[in-house]
């Protein structure tokens, strides 16, 4: 009995021990002390089916171009950077990104020729097509670049024939941006060479003469060059340069003058071809400083271009051409409320060249006439824009040169240099209406007069109708 009462204890006892161990292990958690952060055991968790992931943080959004951002410019002239921001058709991320350049133009332009020196010369109806491709992006914050190409228009649709095409090289550049400075190099946009414009008028992407050539008379630059600029408050200094072959550079069109055949600056290195290439025997270089300011009610412009040209790079004894272009510009930003909110720009721009000219006269080789050539250029308009970019705007340009001749003597009768007097004018009338962000809708009234000494007039009239994407 000794033996069995022995036993019965000692499982009594383990009983008794066993039970609170028990019931420790099926007491809840919230009874049991909590560990330290540092020593919590840690555990997974299955994500509930339920909740809503964790957003990011929202990135900032592109913004449409304002009516004030393009105020007397245009996207076909606009030389800023591409955008801090990523745009929505890109590949990359938000610092390093590359986004496609493409703008196109088609429509119909209606020309009225009413007094021509050809008499027999026909007015005629085009339809147009012209485009303009490419890509530009960022690499981080400091590097952007850009590259595009255009499908060109030519006259009357002689930009295709049989399935080929006329391009040409538009902008090929690489910028850096830092502590307010900016470098550029490669086919580069001066923007101090660029005048103000109505906006309205850019529904061709000005590729015609009506809205082409009065740019180009006034010292516009897009060519092979470098320059430098710094932004402080509004204001920007900049120097631009520009050395080589003249039609690599837009900014030869204003050198005036004879070169061989009666030909322009610009047009000579066409008139040679070597091995199938333009004339090499000529060298242009431009030295332009600047200084601009923006202000949110106007804009002003002031740029010096210094030229000099070799015309015969062959030849040691032909003397340089040497001459310089004054250009101002102003623009005035005006809100006013009729009701219904306007925003109108009324601008102003003048040019005046002024440069040696060659004796092309044979005999009389390597000697410059005592005349120089000079030429004015005025343009003046206003935009209103009654919904956002869309609007109404006029513009009118004027350009005067005095262009020397020389007559050699002849018996008594001692040399001389005549002068030739032309003046042309230009008035643009056009409407836009932005259909989305990135497509308008154009018309546009357009008017050219020539008038030059001992000549007759040359008046014609066109009539646009157009449609424009600009991506």
């Amino acid at each position: 009995m000794k033996r069995l009462s022995s036993f019965t204890a000692t499982l009594c006892a383990l009983a008794l021990s066993a039970a609170p161990a028990a019931r420790a292990q099926q007491a809840p958690a919230a009874d049991a002390p909590t560990a330290p952060p540092s020593e919590a055991p840690q555990t997974t968790e299955a994500p509930p089916t339920a909740a809503a992931p964790e957003q990011a943080a929202p990135q900032p959004e592109e913004k449409p171009a304002t009516a004030e951002e393009m105020a007397g410019t245009s996207e076909v002239v606009d030389s800023r950077p591409p955008p801090v921001v990523r745009p929505r058709i890109a590949v990359g991320n938000e610092s390093f990104y590359v986004k496609p350049v493409l703008q196109l133009a088609g429509g119909v332009h209606v020309e009225n020729l009413i007094q021509t020196l050809n008499r027999a010369r026909e007015s005629r109806a085009t339809t147009l097509a012209l485009t303009r491709f490419g890509f530009e992006g960022r690499l981080g914050q400091y590097v952007s670049f850009r590259s595009e190409f255009e499908r060109n228009i030519r006259a009357h649709g002689s930009g295709v024939w049989e399935g080929t095409a006329s391009f040409s090289v538009r902008d090929q550049v690489i910028r850096l941006q830092r502590w307010g400075a900016t470098l550029e190099a490669g086919i580069i946009v001066d923007p101090a060479s660029v005048d103000f414009i109505s906006t309205h008028i850019a529904d061709t992407l000005l590729a015609d003469k009506y809205t082409r050539d009065p740019l180009l008379y006034s010292g516009f630059n897009r060519g092979q060059g470098a320059q430098a600029a710094y932004d402080w408050n509004g204001f920007r200094l900049g120097f631009g340069y520009t050395a080589a072959n003249p039609l690599s550079t837009s900014s030869s069109y204003q050198v005036g003058g004879t070169f061989g055949g009666g030909s322009r600056f610009w047009e000579r290195p066409l008139g040679n071809f070597r091995n199938g290439q333009p004339d090499d025997d000529l060298h242009f270089q431009v030295f332009s400083p600047s200084l601009s300011y923006s202000h949110e009610l106007f804009e002003v412009k002031a740029m010096a271009q210094v030229f000099d040209v070799n015309y015969q790079t062959s030849s040691r004894t032909d003397p340089l051409l040497r001459g310089n272009n004054l250009r101002g510009n102003v623009l005035l930003k005006l809100h006013t409320n009729i009701g219904i909110p306007v925003f109108v720009t009324p601008f102003f721009n003048i040019a005046r060249v002024s440069n040696d000219v060659a004796n092309s006269t044979p005999g009389f080789a390597d000697q410059l006439l005592s005349t120089k050539y000079s030429a004015t250029s005025l343009s003046a308009g206003v935009d209103f824009n009654l919904q956002g970019r869309s609007g109404v705007g006029v513009q009118f340009a004027r350009i005067a040169d005095r262009s020397p001749t020389f007559v050699a003597p002849s018996g008594d009768t001692p040399s001389s240099e005549p002068i030739t007097r032309t003046t042309q004018f230009y008035i643009n009338v056009g409407g836009t209406y932005w259909f989305t962000e990135d497509v308008a809708l154009g018309a546009r009234y357009a008017r050219y007069q020539k008038k030059q000494d001992l000549v007759k007039d040359e008046i014609d009239n066109s009539y646009f109708i157009t449609m424009r994407l600009m991506l």
